[in-house]
């Protein structure tokens, strides 16, 4: 090997997460003969672009998306959105479409005509725009537990008014397509929708699996008022091309309420479990960030307990009790936080508490 193909290699190795991260930008785009889309933001992933068919995997509570058809694929559409909220509608302009009955709460079917053109189309509920209390849960690291994890599900969705769960990675044990597959069969016992970044665990496998099934692993959405940041930092840090995002994200959210996820916590709060970024100085520079863009709550997995603290000020969690090997001595087996969120009063996180399934 040439000095200079080393030092390619060398140059191509400090960057692990820029490949990630560059493909995540394609998420949400697809097209066919005489038909293509693209949501924004990247909030869904396009399962299925077919002969007047559409099927999407939400991202996010409400997502728009442009749908162009020309006269060959215009006519009648169905157009199913999977991890959808129960009360989600579509709509294109004006006009409201309701979901078929019949579906499964988290599956939304509509059918609908379609002329030749750009249609932009929107799913949300009615009251997404609304800024009005709500509740959310939150969990990680399900990993080996995958099995068992409809326990947890079931738990969730007997939780009064709870609208969707935020997740913090590590849904599988190595990112396998039967982990994959698994964890959805396992989601049929969740009535809300699941949104999720990934974890190292997920980085066994190609990240693509995680991709072209869930969406992308770094994105932002807003929900009745309040703002939720996810970012990958499935392999300990976080990529500078997502920094730039998240310095966009924090930017267009500085009024607002906002919750920050991801997997790794930047400083380990305990010190001694390996439970942070793999560099210090990136840890306290996105603290900085996130301090300098008023973050409201800060949500992380990876350690398998549960510790509340703060971070640069900014409330703390780390709850990664969704089933894998517990930390020894810490007394929580599995368990989800539920938190409560109201953008119109000054103390938008209302409550965070604790949850155990055992």
């Amino acid at each position: 090997m040439t000095r200079a193909s080393v030092l390619l290699l060398v140059m191509a190795c400090t960057r692990p997460s820029e490949e990630r991260a560059i493909e995540e930008l394609g998420v949400g785009t697809a097209s066919i003969s005489g038909a293509s889309i693209e949501v924004a933001e990247g909030l869904a992933a396009v399962r299925t672009l077919a002969d007047h068919q559409l099927e999407l995997w939400c991202g996010a509570p409400a997502l728009a998306f442009s749908l162009s058809v020309d006269a060959g694929a215009a006519g009648e559409w169905t157009i199913v959105a999977r991890n959808s909220l129960p009360d989600a509608n579509l709509t294109i302009g004006s006009v409201a479409y309701a979901r078929e009955p019949g579906d499964r709460s988290t599956v939304a079917t509509f059918r609908l005509s379609l002329a030749a053109g750009t249609h932009s189309v929107r799913i949300a509920p009615p009251d997404a725009d609304r800024a009005e209390p709500f509740r959310v849960a939150a969990m990680a690291d399900i990993q080996t537990a995958l099995p068992e994890v409809d326990d947890v599900f079931e738990a969730i969705s007997a939780v009064p008014d709870a609208r969707f769960v935020i997740a913090m990675g590590d849904l599988t044990e190595r990112g396998t397509i039967e982990e994959y597959e698994l964890f959805e069969r396992q989601l049929v016992t969740l009535e809300i929708p699941f949104y999720t970044t990934l974890g190292n665990h997920e980085l066994w496998g190609p990240a693509d699996r995680f991709y072209s099934r869930f969406g992308r692993a770094s994105f932002h959405f807003t929900f009745k008022g309040a703002a939720f940041t996810f970012a990958d930092t499935g392999d300990a840090g976080i990529d500078p091309l997502v920094e730039q995002w998240i310095d966009g994200w924090i930017a267009q959210s500085i009024d607002q309420p906002h919750v920050f996820l991801s997997h790794f916590p930047p400083i380990d709060p305990v010190g001694a479990r390996y439970g942070g970024f793999r560099s210090s100085r990136d840890g306290h520079r996105l603290l900085a960030r996130l301090a300098e863009g008023n973050v409201d709550l800060t949500l992380y997995g990876h350690l398998h307990t549960f510790i509340e603290f703060e971070n640069a000020g900014i409330p703390a969690f780390i709850s990664g009790g969704g089933g894998a090997d517990p930390m020894l001595g810490d007394g929580i087996d599995r368990h989800f936080l539920v938190i409560d969120v109201d953008a119109a009063t000054g103390t938008p996180i209302q409550n965070v508490a604790v949850q155990r399934v055992d």
